[in-house]
């Protein structure tokens, strides 16, 4: 299993083997793997080895260590790091998404978005996005109504990217904050849970290469079920 003449380092191929007995069901979500002692022994490398594998998978969320009890299988979580859609996203994860539309509408623009939407109207559109049977994400979109031609509720149960692009926008950036916000019975009556789980709250304005605002967005995602990656650089020029 393990070619320690190969060029590729023996801890990547390890990580690598692990991965897939996990994928193939050797080890199944919530199921604790063999110890670093038995791992070391079956694999004839060193403990060091086994750590630093195992250490980059806990990183990477695919395991989970218990002090005392070992390193267990987690449930896999949608994992965002780059400029794509929920939807692209979960296509590249292979996974089965489905989106409910709990409300589609035109309505007056809201006070507080004034500012940045200068429009009488703009359309309000409440998504459930649901990740193999479970619903992962409520998204609450508002899109001025100008910026679009005819839109149904059928339309918006694919990805929103590729729906703007065929109204001749390109999405080019995204500003985001990011807050924990506490269960309460409302959210357990959305997600449609009986316990508590985690929620991220996150507001972001979507814009295009010009810099155009093309929609606000609010949302809440389970972080149980979803990891955001923010990558921050310092770049020359850019301090002040």
């Amino acid at each position: 299993m393990i070619d320690k003449n190969s060029p590729i380092p023996v801890y990547y191929q390890l990580k690598e083997d692990i991965k897939k007995k996990i994928a193939h069901g050797v080890w199944k979500v919530g199921q604790c793997i063999d110890s670093e002692r038995e791992l070391s022994e079956r694999y004839e490398v060193s403990r060091m080895t086994i750590r630093q594998a195992l250490g980059e998978l806990v990183q990477e969320g695919m395991l989970i260590r218990e002090k005392g009890k070992g390193t267990f299988v987690c449930e896999p979580k949608v994992k965002q790091k780059d400029m794509m859609s929920f939807s692209e996203i979960i296509k590249k994860l292979g996974r089965k998404l489905e989106t409910k539309v709990l409300e589609f509408e035109i309505i007056h623009t809201p006070e507080e978005l004034l500012d940045v939407f200068p429009f009488e109207q703009v359309y309000k559109i409440n998504r459930m996005r649901t990740v193999d049977g479970e619903s992962v994400a409520n998204e609450i979109v508002y899109i001025p109504c100008d910026y679009c031609g005819y839109i149904d509720e059928e339309m918006l149960k694919g990805s929103l990217y590729k729906l703007l692009e065929k109204f001749g926008y390109k999405i080019d950036y995204t500003e985001s904050s990011i807050k924990a916000v506490i269960m309460n019975e409302d959210y357990k009556t959305l997600f449609n849970l009986e316990g508590e789980v985690p929620l991220l709250q996150i507001h972001s304005r979507t814009m295009t290469r010009e810099g155009k605002l093309l929609f606000v967005e609010e949302s809440i995602y389970r972080s149980d079920k979803y990891i955001l990656e923010v990558n921050i650089s310092r770049r020359e020029g850019k301090m002040r």
